[in-house]
């Protein structure tokens, strides 16, 4: 599993209810036994001292791979504009070296640049036709002189530019363009320019002429490969990464991005897929389609990090809901106690005034009326369960009742609830990986292309707020979105 770097401390969440339902019923519905044995002494004290309830952590940055596709036809368009289409001129007579009575001069026609992409490099390739002429002037005599490539079959130069290609801070292209090959496009006859009576091949002087003549334009590439601005396409792949994105009926994946970071640049075709790292803090929410915001496109950034998200569950069941959980599990079941009996009504769940899990019971049977434990959940590492094992009596709020009936303050009522007071992990684990891998593979709107795989999902803990009862969750894994446009954005560009 990679990981991402921690940055700031986002709040990444979901609200939902439907399977947390099921497991706040489980709390009441474990073994029928009587739990461990407890201390009435610290019942007497439950209603004085209760610490504060845990925290909950501040969530990591998540990191996706982004590759992102780019067409350079339109930069390649650019090129064949700023690259002359002919070198060379025959009224200009070259001597072949010091002093020599020889001279030559050629004209070069470049033929369009044929273009294709190998990892990170573009490579343009063209072939120059060219024609030649050579001449002698002896001490005595007129000039001698010859020609080639004067009819319809000239002597034929290839040349290979390659030019890595890379982004910048500002979404422009950068380039270094170079020569790496330049030579005749064959070894026959019909690509050499070679004056026999004259001594004279000019062939190799042709290249070095061809070369010098390219050369003086790579500049030129460069900085027309500088001019080609991505951001209006950034722009589009920034806005369809900010878009919602829907896991099921009124649940949302909000990807969150805050920044693109180059990683690399490799190619296929006349495509160059850039390879990005996105800096992200998901967010997975419920209710109608959000607002789509999309935040202005922010510098291009350099990659410092493998990829990996972190994305913080919630999931939170409302006082009422679990209310009614804990009461159809709970109502009708019996407490014996020193030979006498009670039987549980309804039970009510709340957050106390100190922040904790408040249970109001109500009994019938030889006592009649409420009692009200409290305590915090928390997560057992050895078990893998949500539990509450310090429920105790709430003597703030029963001191009556249980001066009632002080048979009540027994260590078997509380173990009762305390043992029934758990929340096995395994169908949180199980419905928050499903709902992440519903939302890391699929394809949202022709455009987005989402695929993930988690690696974790690990409970940390239980936390008693104001609107319920909200149980966290880690999920750590890989995941990448792809963003490619749809086939008829293509064709009208």
């Amino acid at each position: 599993m990679r990981h991402g770097t921690t940055a700031r401390a986002p709040i990444v969440r979901s609200v939902a209810s439907g399977g947390l339902v099921a497991l706040l019923a489980v709390m009441a519905a474990c073994r029928e036994g009587a739990g461990p044995a407890v201390s009435a002494r610290s019942a007497l004290g439950a209603g004085t001292s209760m610490p504060a309830p845990p925290v909950p952590p501040a969530p990591t940055m998540s990191r996706f791979d982004v590759p992102l596709a780019y067409d350079f036809t339109e930069a390649l368009t650019r090129v064949e504009r700023v690259v002359p289409k002919t070198f060379g001129s025959l009224a200009e007579m070259k001597p072949t070296g010091t002093g020599s009575r020889t001279r030559y001069a050629y004209v070069a026609t470049r033929g369009p640049f044929t273009a294709f992409a190998r990892d990170g490099e573009v490579h343009l390739r063209t072939t120059l036709a060219y024609t030649a002429r050579g001449s002698y002037a002896p001490p005595f005599g007129p000039t001698l002189s010859a020609s080639c490539g004067t009819g319809a079959v000239r002597p034929r130069i290839v040349a290979e530019l390659v030019a890595p290609l890379t982004l910048v801070a500002n979404w422009h292209l950068r380039s270094k363009a170079r020569i790496a090959s330049l030579a005749a496009a064959s070894t026959d006859a019909r690509d050499g320019c070679r004056f026999s009576f004259l001594s004279i091949d000019v062939t190799g002087r042709v290249l070095d002429a061809a070369r010098q003549g390219i050369e003086k334009h790579l500049h030129d590439i460069d900085a027309t490969v500088g001019a080609v601005d991505l951001t209006r396409q950034a722009t589009g792949w920034w806005t369809h990464l900010n878009a919602p994105i829907r896991l099921a009926d009124d649940v949302w994946l909000l990807l969150r991005p805050s920044r693109l970071r180059l990683m690399g640049v490799h190619g296929e075709g006349r495509t160059l897929n850039v390879a990005a790292g996105l800096d992200a803090y998901p967010l997975i929410v419920t209710g109608p389609r959000p607002t789509l915001i999309v935040p202005p496109l922010p510098p291009l950034g350099t990659d410092t990090a493998t990829a990996g998200f972190h994305v913080a569950l919630e999931g939170t069941v409302d006082y009422a809901t679990a209310s009614r959980a804990l009461t159809s599990q709970l109502r009708g079941k019996t407490v014996a106690i020193a030979g006498r009996t009670v039987r549980v009504g309804a039970v009510t769940a709340s957050r106390s005034i100190h922040g904790r899990l408040a249970l109001t019971v109500a009994f019938t049977g030889d006592a009649v009326g409420d009692v009200q434990f409290v305590g915090t959940p928390r997560m057992n590492r050895a078990t893998d369960q949500m539990v509450v094992s310090d429920l105790d009596f709430d003597l703030t709020t029963n001191s009556q009742l249980i001066n009632a009936y002080a048979w009540l303050r027994s260590d078997v009522l509380l173990g009762f609830f305390r043992e029934r007071a758990r929340l096995p992990s395994a169908p949180v684990i199980a419905q928050g990986t499903r709902l992440i891998e519903l939302g890391l593979n699929r394809t949202v709107g022709g455009v987005l292309t989402l695929a993930g795989r988690v690696d974790s999902l690990v409970v940390l803990g239980v936390y008693v707020e104001p609107r319920g009862l909200t149980v966290r969750a880690l999920v750590t894994g890989d995941a990448s979105v792809a963003v490619r446009p749809k086939r008829r954005q293509a064709a009208r560009r």
